[in-house]
This record gives structure tokens, sequence and C-alpha cells, in this order.
């Protein structure tokens, strides 16, 4: 398996010229691109890891999640009670074999890697918006399995490190030594002008931009991203209302110098592109913008317990379950299903059930549009998807 890993990208080697942007920005070295080059990499193998071990959640009700009244003889528990708890896809990180561990580091080494086969500046920027996007998603799961197990992603160092996880200088990219912050915000929220670009990060949390089941690609970037966005602007750690405020997730005030410009106006015109009917009821008004809603519990099954960690001896990590989803408790390995935690167990019920009334419904996606233009559908050509985001390949 990791021989196949290390044969992990592929490009098509076509096109060589350059051209520099206007805008200065900290890391001018990565700051060139070729609009005209026709390469493109490949990220099929991260897609595949994706899908062995990443829960895909529904969209949740806008319901928040009430605190559960403790019937056992113990206070002690290590569920999460936030009111976020059922939101976000998961991370089965406690059923990771050592084989997947070493397969996530050496394609984490191979994506650093890529910039001394192929010149970042020789690829477009929709291709690079995906290296930068995959690069920082790919470390952040590798922190987070290396810390394993744990609770709270915001009071983890990088790994082997006294430094924060997010300031931590861990990746080398063509010789620069970066951090997810400096890719993050300081190589693409600068160089990006469009506020779609927040929701390709994923932070380890339940509170931030889930980690959806493929990779990101430079051919479709931009629908995944519209997919991820809509998921997160209707979700309660995206969006909520108090009696006096409007709030938002934390993740959009640190956006704001490069993304918002007039905050609350700009923030405002943005989520209304991706809100359903009752979202956009919460955005009507004039209550003021917060930014303070966070959670960062870790986007994991089981809340960071270490009642069951490790693979229990199986080489794959769960079997198949309805859409390749690990969607019930069938999709546990029986060594491991017995001692999940109650938490872990309850997760598992609520996104069978929200499937189960998505499916009754008829409405099992999430269906949203984006200044598309009207075509007659007799001229239509074959190959044109509509824009719909559904939750089989979130």
């Amino acid at each position: 398996m990791k021989r196949a890993l290390l044969v992990s990208l592929a490009a098509a080697l076509l096109g060589s010229t350059s051209a520099l942007a206007s805008t200065p920005v900290t890391y001018p070295q990565f700051q060139a691109s070729n609009e005209d080059s026709q390469r493109h990499v490949d990220y099929g193998v991260w897609s595949d890891l994706l899908h062995d071990f990443v829960l895909n959640v529904p969209i949740m009700d806008r319901e928040p999640e009430r605190r559960r009244s403790i019937s056992t003889g113990s206070r002690v528990s290590s569920a999460n009670e936030s009111r976020y708890r059922y939101e976000a896809n998961r991370i089965a990180y406690h059923l990771m074999s050592d084989e997947y561990k070493a397969a996530i580091s050496d394609y984490r080494r191979d994506l650093e890697a890529l910039p001394e086969q192929i010149d970042l500046a020789s690829l477009p920027r929709d291709e690079q918006l995906a290296y930068w996007m995959n690069l920082h998603n790919v470390a952040v799961v590798e922190q987070v399995m290396l810390n394993y197990p744990f609770t709270y992603v915001n009071r983890q160092n990088a790994h082997g490190t006294r430094d924060d996880l997010f300031e931590a200088k861990i990746l080398t990219v063509a010789g620069v030594p970066l951090s997810l912050n400096d890719i993050r915000i300081r190589i693409v929220y600068e160089n990006w002008d469009d506020p779609r670009v927040i929701y390709g990060f994923f932070n380890g949390a339940i509170g931030g931009p889930e980690l959806a089941r493929d990779a990101f690609d430079g051919n479709q970037i931009w629908r995944q991203l519209d997919r991820n966005a809509n998921e997160f602007v209707n979700s309660l750690r995206g969006v909520e209302v108090s009696r006096s405020a409007l709030r938002v997730s934390h993740i959009y005030d640190e956006a704001a110098p490069y993304l918002f410009e007039n905050f609350e106006a700009d923030l405002r015109a943005h989520l209304r592109t991706y809100a359903n009917e009752e979202t956009a009821e919460q955005l009507a008004g004039n209550r003021p913008v917060r930014a303070d809603v966070e959670e960062w519990h870790i986007a994991d099954l089981i809340n960071g317990s270490s009642r069951c960690t490790g693979p229990g001896g199986h080489t794959t990590m769960y079997s198949s379950a309805p859409e390749g989803n690990l969607g019930s408790r069938d999709a546990i390995p029986a060594s491991c299903s017995s001692n999940l935690p109650t938490n872990a167990l309850m997760l598992l019920n609520a996104v069978q059930e929200r499937r189960i009334e998505l499916l009754e419904e008829g409405r099992y996606g999430e269906v949203f549009t984006v200044d598309l233009p009207t075509v007659d559908p007799d001229e239509r050509p074959a190959d044109t998807a509509d824009s719909q985001s559904s939750n089989d390949d979130r």
C-alpha cells in the first residue's frame, strides 16, 4: 500500500510561462501563476484515504442539541455536550492502523515535495488553490492523528514541539518553512479575493469547515467550495441568533481583514448567497453581528476518548456500509463496536436517523444555485452538471 501511495501525484507537463500579480503579499515567492497552463495535479490517493476514514454526516436540523441528563451513578462523562455535537463530518482516528498513519505521513511528504518536481508558478491559480488546501488539510489530519487521543484541538501543540499547532513551522514548501496559519491566512487569504476560500480549510475541530470525503481538485474547486459553504452557513456553528445579536463563527472574524472590507455588510451579503429559508430569516433584520461562535471539540467519533483506540487487528478501517459511508453500527469492526462510548453510538444513530428522514422527505441532498445562466434543456451539453450538492459525496 505504501508503495502505491508514494506514486501519488500526477501532472501533465504542459506550459511553463508564469505571471506575477500586482498585489504584494507576505510570501511573494508563491504569488506567480500561469493561467495558460494545462497542468493538472491528481489528488486521487488523498480522496481514497478520505473515503476510508471520514464519516459523512448529513446537514442536521437547525435545532440546538440540549445537554443530556446523567442517569448513571457517576457524573464523570467524556461525551461532547455542546449544542453543535451532531454537526460536521467526522474522522475515525481511533480505527487508524499503523499502515494508515504511515500512509498519511507519506502523503504529506509527497505534497511538500511537489514544488521540487513542478514549479508552483507554472500552475494556474485554481490548481495552486487546490494544492494549498489539500496540503493544509493533510497536515492537520496528520497532526491530530499524531497527538490523538485528546478532546480540544485549540489546546494542542504541534507534535513533538512546544509550539502552537497552527503557528508551528511544521511544513517546508520550496525551501520555505510554513505554518498552517501561513498557508491559510498569509498565502491564500492574501492572494484570493473570494470568501469561499474560507471553507477549504479543515482545522480538526467540529466548529470549523468540515473535511469532505473527496480531495480538492483544481478542475472543480469552486463547486467543491460552494458545497462546503452551503453546509457551513446553514449549520448552527456557522450562523445562529441570540436575543440581541446575529452570532457567526469566529472564522469569519479571522478572515475579515482580507475578505470582508465592510465586515457586517459584506458578510451578510456573502451568507445570503448560501442561506436556506430558515437561515435567511435569521439573517434578516438589523441585529449586530458577533463573530463569537467557537467549538473546538475534536471532529472525531468518540470525542477523543481513550476507551476505544487502535484498529483491533483489522487491516481495513471498517466494513462496508450503505453508500460507502460509516453510517451505522454495522460499519464498526466487531472488536471495537461493543467498546464505543455512548456518545459515539448516539452520533451514529443521529446520522442514520437524519439520513432516513431526508430520504423519506425526498430531499437527500441540498440544492442551491449560484448565478447560473439560463440554458435551453435541448441545447444543454450532456456532461454539464447541476449546481447540486448531494450528501452522497460530501
